[in-house]
């Protein structure tokens, strides 16, 4: 193993994960919680997805597991609906539907790409709270469309359906970046033929920066987010690594080390090095800018342990963020303003990785995974309301936090998921 890879590996190891407590310091590292469950927990919304007038099974089976990933909803089983229910074509009789469950029902017609959808809520009657037509050149994307507006309806915004998730690949294949669809559609955008890993979408959604070994140095890539020749951007000797997008798209932070330490540079799109962040002896890595980057989240180890820092994104004035667990990582900041959240991966008493969120105003973490394997590198929709990651029980997860419904969403091999924007509309 070359020293420059030496190297990145023990970035990786020792600025790793986090957990939380406001910026108030305290006598020493508190254990991470454990989830509690009390009461009946969160009951979700009774869905029927019948059988579609013009479907071969594609429409129902898409939406259905839409729905599922929303973390919102429980999709009845089809095998529960009387004929009677699912001959009834676009109509809908409130009574019958009540009676097998169900407190919403959506109806579909398909024809070639184009879905005539219609939206009940059983409660409501028999009028339809949602009818449209949506035109794709594939019936997955009209009826990712379709569950985006459904998710609208009860929510007020829309869903992330076709939105995608760049992961770098592992296993036995070639580690190349690749992007992931919710519905698992998985394409392969680099051809490096080298270890690339730590990808990045750009705040926009039309680039995606990642390291690669190309060179035999961890150098810095921009690769288009459909795939095409990638750039080499950030060439320095030594770490390039760890990169993530300012959300105004005009700069990236990363870790360099050509300096000799291990530290957080700003660069500009074209590499050129616009600011030394961080001065200090320890690691730090794993930059992540808050929604009006204003701010960045970074890992240091520079008070003994792998801890979340926060300090201002111009640098200085470093904070430590978390005070619970001895060995916490790649934070990521919601990208909601209105929910100052951070997502990282702590490890706990039992020496598990799993996935915690810190409320940056009030200290408190909640945990998300737990007695499921280890659980690492979370990275947070665009709406702010799901979280994927990587887990040891194989492939891509995503779970709702509020309501912790989990679904795996891809089974391939790979690491350090970044969740690029929603589709424009």
């Amino acid at each position: 193993m070359s020293l420059a890879r030496t190297a990145l590996v023990a970035v990786a190891l020792s600025a790793g994960l986090s957990a939380p407590r406001a910026y108030a310091q305290t006598g020493g590292d508190e254990d991470l919680p454990v989830i509690r469950l009390s009461g009946a927990g969160v009951e979700l919304m009774r869905i029927g997805v019948p059988r579609a007038d013009g479907d071969g099974g594609q429409a129902v089976e898409t939406l259905s597991k839409d729905l599922d990933i929303s973390g919102l909803f429980q999709v009845l089983d089809p095998g529960s609906f009387p004929a009677a229910l699912q001959s009834e074509g676009l109509g809908f009789s409130s009574p019958l539907w009540t009676q097998v469950g169900a407190q919403t029902v959506v109806k579909m017609r398909v024809a070639g790409g184009q879905i005539e959808a219609r939206l009940y809520v059983t409660a409501r009657g028999d009028t339809a709270q949602l009818s449209k037509v949506y035109r794709a050149g594939d019936v997955r994307d009209a009826v990712h469309e379709l569950a985006n507006d459904i998710v609208r309806t009860f929510t007020g915004q829309p869903g992330v359906f076709g939105s995608r998730i760049a992961v770098a690949m592992s296993g036995k294949g070639a580690h190349e970046i690749a992007t992931v669809e919710l519905d698992g559609r998985t394409a392969v955008i680099t051809k490096m033929g080298s270890d690339c890993l730590l990808p990045a979408f750009s705040s926009g959604g039309g680039e995606i920066a990642f390291t690669s070994y190309l060179r035999n140095n961890p150098d810095l890539y921009i690769v288009a987010s459909g795939g095409g020749r990638a750039r080499r951007t950030s060439k320095q000797v030594g770490l390039n690594t760890g990169a993530a997008w300012a959300p105004d798209g005009r700069g990236l932070a990363l870790t360099m080390s050509y300096e000799g330490n291990a530290e957080i540079y700003r660069i500009g799109t074209d590499g050129a090095v616009q600011a030394r962040l961080t001065n200090n002896p320890a690691i730090d890595s794993s930059p992540s800018f808050s929604p009006d980057g204003g701010q960045i989240a970074f890992v240091s180890n520079r008070g003994g342990s792998p801890q979340i820092y926060v300090m201002s994104a111009s640098g200085g004035g470093a904070k430590r963020a978390t005070f619970q667990g001895k060995y916490n990582q790649t934070p990521r900041w919601n990208p909601r303003a209105d929910k100052p959240q951070i997502v990282f991966t702590g490890r706990d008493e039992r020496g598990v990785f799993d996935i915690f969120i810190l409320d940056v105003k009030s200290g408190k973490i909640d945990r998300l995974t737990q007695g499921k394997g280890s659980n690492l590198d979370p990275t947070w929709s665009p709406d702010g309301r799901l979280v994927a990651y990587v887990s040891s029980r194989g492939g891509l997860w995503v779970q709702n936090p509020e309501t912790h419904h989990e679904v795996q969403i891809w089974r391939g091999s790979g690491s350090s998921p970044s969740w690029g924007p929603a589709p424009r509309r």
